[in-house]
């Protein structure tokens, strides 16, 4: 039988080195290969793994091996206000050398909790470092009776084992790391993309709205569409605004967002009474959904304070966004004279065109004025 002193630890480390080139994505399995193998060549009954919490109180195992009973658990804490003693150990040494774990300063803060349950009575312990910070602590305990003096070979060769689990530890690090930046780099790429498509999306509509007004404007005078269109291209920045200010880049919250165009028509036409009670309501919108029910909303304030206007002081344009009985509804309306939505879309219209269009390319139930009520309404 071979003995203590015949065994090859050069061997041995170089094998523990090859460890860091297997495929160990499972962590377990790196830890058991290691236990299994150095309670063997120390001739030790326990070995272990420890790692700092983030908030640097107390260490967490990622390893525990039992060569008596070749049991392999983990989770187990230990907390520094419990055995700060120990923690300063491993804080200011290289390595812990401790005959008997029961008398020693750095360890008899641990009798009751860990060393007498474990039947511990020797121990070598390495504190483990990743570029020279102290992550956690590696540990080899000889249990019983029957103290153990670690030779100076031996103590090298811990450490050197320390050094190679260290690596093994910064490397799957490493690995996670950069796993975490493709999958960022990726989402990066998609948001990129979809802003692309969002901008080219919204300049079509532009166009689009451009050209309908080029050939249904022959009455109205330069500097009327201008400000249409300024308040058009209004709504939709006032999208990109909401948008940039949420963590995921492609929803807008309702109640965020009509308060963001109303307010933006109250100081564009401040000689306009335009009275709102918009409620603070948890809906998330769409990009797409907000784009079509924003430019709606514009259509429909352009309009009543295009054609509704009157001589009376006491005219104004109202905006409520309210949730009741689990139905959110939108309504625009104004004290002006009513008029029939339908009956006035035949004419086509521009601006009751537009609204039909925009609200019909998205998921609302909607209400349009007749000749006795003059709003509109959608329901969410």
């Amino acid at each position: 039988m071979q003995t203590h002193n015949s065994i090859n630890l050069l061997e041995e480390l170089d094998s523990a080195s090859n460890i860091h080139h297997l495929d160990r994505d499972d962590i377990d399995s790196m830890m058991l290969e290691f236990a299994r193998r150095f309670t063997l060549v120390l001739k030790i009954e326990r070995t272990n793994v420890w790692l700092f919490n983030s908030e640097k109180d107390a260490i967490i195992s990622m390893g525990e091996y039992d060569a008596r009973t070749k049991q392999f658990s983990k989770n187990s804490i230990i907390y520094r206000n419990s055995c700060p003693n120990y923690f300063k150990a491993i804080t200011r040494n290289k390595i812990i050398l401790v005959k008997n774990v029961l008398e020693h300063p750095y360890t008899n803060e641990l009798n009751e909790t860990y060393s007498i349950p474990n039947n511990v009575i020797s121990l070598m312990d390495i504190p483990l470092r990743i570029s020279g910070e102290l992550i956690g602590v590696f540990c080899f305990e000889k249990t019983g009776s029957v103290e153990r003096t670690f030779t100076e070979e031996e103590q090298t060769f811990a450490m050197s084992l320390a050094l190679v689990l260290a690596s093994n530890l910064e490397a799957r690090h490493r690995r996670v790391a950069q796993n975490q930046l493709e999958i960022a780099l990726n989402e990066k790429e998609l948001l990129i993309k979809e802003i692309n498509h969002r901008v080219k999306n919204n300049f079509s509509i532009l166009i689009s709205l451009l050209r309908l007004a080029k050939n249904q404007s022959k009455n109205l005078k330069a500097p009327e569409i201008i400000e249409e269109f300024e308040q058009r291209v209004m709504a939709m920045l006032k999208i990109h605004d909401l948008l940039h200010e949420t963590e995921n880049y492609t929803t807008v919250n309702l109640s965020d967002y009509i308060t963001e165009i109303t307010n933006e028509f109250k100081h564009s036409f401040n000689q306009i009474k335009i009275k709102t009670d918009i409620k603070k309501i948890d809906i998330q919108l769409k990009s797409k959904v907000a784009l079509h029910l924003g430019l709606a909303v514009t259509e429909i304030l352009l309009n009543s304070i295009k054609h509704g206007t009157t001589e009376d002081d006491t005219y104004h344009i109202y905006i409520k966004l309210a949730k009741i009985d689990n139905k959110t509804t939108l309504t625009i309306g104004n004290t002006g004279k009513p008029f029939d939505f339908e009956n006035k879309l035949t004419a086509n219209t521009l601006g009751l065109s537009l609204i039909k269009d925009l609200i019909e390319g998205i998921t609302v139930k909607a209400k349009y004025p007749t000749k006795k009520e003059c709003f509109y309404e959608f329901e969410f």
